[in-house]
């Protein structure tokens, strides 16, 4: 491991709400992954671009259920009075 690095073994650190706000690397793989040759939106999806999309969409819903398995929100007959892990 170089000088400044840090490694973190993912077993360890496991899926959950960290509050970052990752829309801004959203936003680029979307914008910097248009397949579409002559540039119009209002084109037919071709077949990569319709793979891409599905595999972007998995990967978000996957995420999200991840972190809501282990993530309550709050219920008085709980007790719980925030969301917590």
């Amino acid at each position: 491991v170089g000088e400044g690095v840090k490694l973190v073994n993912l077993a360890l650190n496991p899926e959950r709400n960290t509050g970052y706000n990752g829309t801004h690397i959203w936003k680029a793989i979307y914008e910097e992954n248009c397949l579409a040759v002559d540039g119009l939106a209002s084109a037919p999806m071709c077949y990569e671009e319709r793979v891409l999309y599905r595999l972007l969409s998995g990967l978000h819903s996957s995420t999200t259920l991840s972190i809501a398995k282990n993530y309550y929100p709050p219920s008085k007959r709980k007790n719980r009075k925030d969301w917590e892990a």
